[in-house]
């Protein structure tokens, strides 16, 4: 018995001595990927113009590496974008979990360099040289560190010509009620049957407005929101020879989805704002918060959408702006 005991002891001191070594053994980690930003083309560009940004991998890695270039100083979102404009970065969104707005940069599996652009986006606005300030940090798959410096800078320039420019816009959360009919017989009163239902759409998805300047080489109809129309755009616009132009706004379409057993209850305003500009030197806008209703005539029904809502005088090149009334809204 005594000898039985000693085995089993001598068991447990070789399983307690095996435990021991087993916690000194070494597990051997995949080292992140070190990127650097190893080059940015431009130090000073003009508004429409692009920087390239170089990105250097000390190892090259098996998956991709997801960074997010976020700007910090200068401008905002709506100032620029990434990569080719045919093939754009992912832009996130705070409701990606990535943090606050920004790019989503990814270098390609196994790529010892990558290089992508910022593009500075061209505006109408009448303003001096910003200097956009980015950061660039590892994000979603964590598989990349930034070596060393994370910032990258430069200056944008003020982009001017004597084309004119017109920016059209109507984004706006709308909250209606529509009846739905639940009854089999439409013409039978049964109201009970019937119930209200709350809505909720930006004004985006449910209108459409074009606009166009009468006399001049100067449209856009191409059912964005907002409409833009700005030198080197889609729609390319012209200088304005001395005269007078009526700005038009066309309300193509409204549709708010409804089936054949739903209908509006009420009617509600479709504001929207018309910029003015000859492009970087001179701007002003007006608003209109109740000139079209969920009831007004569209082009696209009756042809009856189009409303004057701008006079521009050209005298000497210069201009002249005046609401749907009459009134001076500004003058160059």
């Amino acid at each position: 018995m005594k000898y039985i005991k000693h085995l089993m002891l001598s068991a447990l001191v070789l399983a307690s001595f095996t435990s021991c070594n087993d916690d000194d053994t070494e597990y051997t980690f995949s080292q992140k990927a070190l990127v650097t930003i190893d080059n940015v083309s431009e130090s000073a560009i003009t508004e429409g113009e692009s920087v390239m940004v170089t990105l250097t991998v000390d190892n090259p890695f098996k998956e991709t590496l997801d960074f997010k270039l976020e700007m910090i100083s200068g401008g905002n979102n709506a100032d620029y974008n990434t990569g080719d404009p045919s093939e754009p970065n992912a832009p996130t969104t705070p409701d990606d979990g990535y943090g606050s707005q920004g790019y989503l940069i990814q270098v390609p599996a196994y790529a010892s360099s990558y290089t992508f652009q910022i593009n500075s986006i061209l505006d109408l606005d009448v303003e001096g040289t910003e200097e956009y300030t980015f950061r660039l940090t590892n994000t979603r798959n964590g598989q990349g560190l930034i070596n060393g410096n994370n910032i990258i800078k430069f200056d944008v320039a003020n982009y001017t010509d004597d084309n004119m420019g017109i920016r059209l816009s109507w984004s706006k959360d709308e909250t209606y009620q529509i009846l739905k009919l639940n009854h089999e017989d439409p013409g039978a009163p049964y109201p009970d049957d019937d119930e209200t239902l709350s809505e909720h759409q930006d004004l985006c998805g449910v209108v459409d407005y074009d606009v166009y300047v009468a006399g001049a080489n100067v449209s856009a109809f191409t059912g964005d929101c907002p409409e833009y129309i700005i030198t080197g755009g889609s729609n390319p616009t012209t200088v304005l020879a001395d005269g007078s132009y009526d700005v038009i706004v066309d309300l193509w379409d409204f549709n708010l989805g409804l089936a054949a057993d739903e209908s509006l209850i009420g009617s509600f305003a479709i504001p929207f704002e018309i910029e003015i500009a000859k492009t970087g030197k001179f701007h002003t806008s007006i608003s209109y918060p109740s000139l079209y209703f969920s009831y007004s005539d569209t082009s696209a029904a009756t042809g009856g959408g189009e409303q004057v809502v701008a006079t521009v005088d050209v005298v000497g090149g210069k201009y002249t702006v005046k609401d749907n009334l009459g009134n001076v809204v500004a003058q160059e």
